[in-house]
């Protein structure tokens, strides 16, 4: 009986397991590029951290999107540094809008 337990508790948590995916690829020309673990080639200008965070209903991609918006609002080029994390179960996306 315990070992029927164990194996349906065991199935129940590794059964939970998702994965999601963002595009960091500019949609167009004047679209913020994204970077996660490269720099810019040339030379840039720190400008600000900034963060989106969304609901537990909000994929990643809309999350990089609001980022994105930010960051043009801000004047900037491109987003360095981008990390994807959760607080609690609410997720957010960070990084560093940059000006070249």
């Amino acid at each position: 009986m315990g070992f029927i337990l164990l194996a349906t508790a065991l199935m129940g948590l590794t059964s939970c397991v998702t994965t999601q995916v963002a595009n960091i690829q500019p949609v167009n020309e004047e679209d913020i590029a994204v970077f996660t673990t490269t720099k810019p080639a040339g030379e840039y200008t720190e400008l600000k951290y900034i963060q989106a965070e969304g609901s537990i209903f909000h994929k990643p991609e809309k999350l990089l999107q609001k980022l994105r918006q930010r960051a043009k609002e801000e004047g900037a080029d491109a987003i360095i540094d981008v990390r994807y994390g959760y607080q609690f179960w609410w997720p957010y996306v960070e990084g560093t809008a940059v000006k070249y």
